[in-house]
């Protein structure tokens, strides 16, 4: 294992099931990132980019290979092991936020902490700072949908990096947003993360944001077919 990187996928392969029929979506796939990093997937839909995500991310088990987050082993843990883990170490940013309606800014920004056990009183401390940090301060007892999609999206990313994880996983985070709104998310994102030593790896297919990349990864038909940048291989 590359004691430098952070995120070591070695070999690593999946498939699935359908009608009878078995889709090799991931095929013996290796992939590292380091520290500071920002990376961008790329490639046509069905090469393997969300499936890839899942598996690093935990959420979704290889059929073989390794998987090392920052030298934990995901491949040899068991399902609680790997749900404690993520908790406490991977922060989300979705295409479409997910956002629970009924809660408001402040109670959706709080969400990791409340699920790692903090008292709600200290959770909400805390996502007040966090909401400031994106901008959102007063929009701390807004409802999701008194928002734009762009404030929706920072309080995303408030939430995702609330409990200050060491990898940030984003799943089309620009896709749903105007060319503005798209660009002051990935400035965001890069000043609030790599700064600080974190890991992002960003599935998208939005062109408009691949400038903000250390380093593009091509994938078509389950392989990773190129890598350009720091760290290209």
């Amino acid at each position: 294992m590359d004691n430098q990187a952070s995120v070591v996928v070695e070999n690593v392969s999946k498939s699935f099931e359908q009608g009878g029929d078995i889709f090799h979506v991931l095929k013996n796939v290796h992939f590292k990132a380091y520290p500071s990093e920002l990376i961008m997937i790329v490639g046509p839909s069905g090469s393997g980019k969300t499936t890839l995500l899942s598996t690093i991310a935990g959420t979704l088990r290889a059929d073989s290979g390794n998987i090392h987050l920052f030298d934990f082993p995901l491949h040899e843990k068991a399902q609680r092991e790997i749900t404690a883990f993520r908790r406490s170490t991977i922060g989300f940013i979705f295409q479409q936020f997910h956002l629970i309606p009924t809660l408001t800014c402040g109670e959706n920004a709080a969400i990791p902490l409340l699920l790692n056990g903090w008292p709600r009183n200290k959770a909400l401390e805390e996502a007040a700072k966090s909401l400031e940090e994106v901008g959102l301060s007063s929009k701390f007892t807004s409802l999701p949908k008194n928002l734009s999609g762009g404030q929706q999206q920072r309080v995303a990313i408030a939430r995702a990096l609330i409990h200050k994880p060491k990898l940030i996983i984003c799943d089309e985070p620009t896709s749903a947003l105007d060319a503005d709104s798209g660009t002051k998310i990935m400035e965001l994102i890069c000043s609030h993360v790599t700064a600080l030593g974190r890991v992002v790896i960003v599935v998208t297919h939005d062109s408009r944001i691949f400038k903000y990349a250390n380093r593009i990864v091509k994938m078509d038909d389950g392989k990773i077919t190129n890598s350009e940048g720091t760290h290209a291989t």
